[in-house]
């Protein structure tokens, strides 16, 4: 119910239902992203790992190193 998208500049834009802040993008400039049932993850330029909407099964911690 909702989808993101990583535009050439870095930034993730996620649009769609958002019941569970899945399309509010956690801060940064990105090289990838995934959008999941409600939750989305994206890797970082930095490398690190953010997630942001529904935590509920621990399927969207906040950051994660490599």
């Amino acid at each position: 119910n909702h989808t993101c998208g990583l535009r050439s500049t870095g930034a993730i834009e996620c649009w769609g239902l958002n019941t569970n802040s899945q399309t509010t993008v956690a801060a940064g400039t990105y090289t990838a992203v995934a959008a999941g049932h409600q939750h989305s993850c994206g890797i970082k330029t930095d490398g690190t790992i953010a997630c942001w909407g529904d935590n509920t099964q621990g399927q969207a911690p906040a950051t994660r190193s490599p």
